[in-house]
């Protein structure tokens, strides 16, 4: 995973970051041995990813798009990060 992620390094990628369903920009800040950092583009959060919750990378020389009619996307790799369903008060 690390080699695939090294060649967007400082680049745009679309990423799952809070919600396991909707993918957004974010920029990949750091790719080392155990792990990933993106900062979202919404809030400038840095979000530091294991390489073990990746469930999927897709890539394309000419770039992925997501998404459908009305929240069509296009980004140059699309990273699918597992997420941890919680459930508690007020769920």
């Amino acid at each position: 995973m690390k080699s695939i992620l090294a060649k967007y390094l400082n680049k745009e990628v679309g990423i799952n970051i809070e919600n396991a369903f909707r993918f957004e920009p974010a920029q990949i800040s750091a790719v080392e041995d155990n792990y990933f950092s993106v900062v979202d583009e919404k809030k400038s959060y840095i979000h530091h990813y294991s390489y073990h919750c990746i469930v999927q990378i897709i890539e394309n020389e000419k770039g992925v798009d997501i998404g459908g009619f009305l929240s069509h996307k296009h980004f140059n790799v699309v990273i699918k990060v597992g997420h941890i369903i919680e459930f508690g008060p007020g769920y």
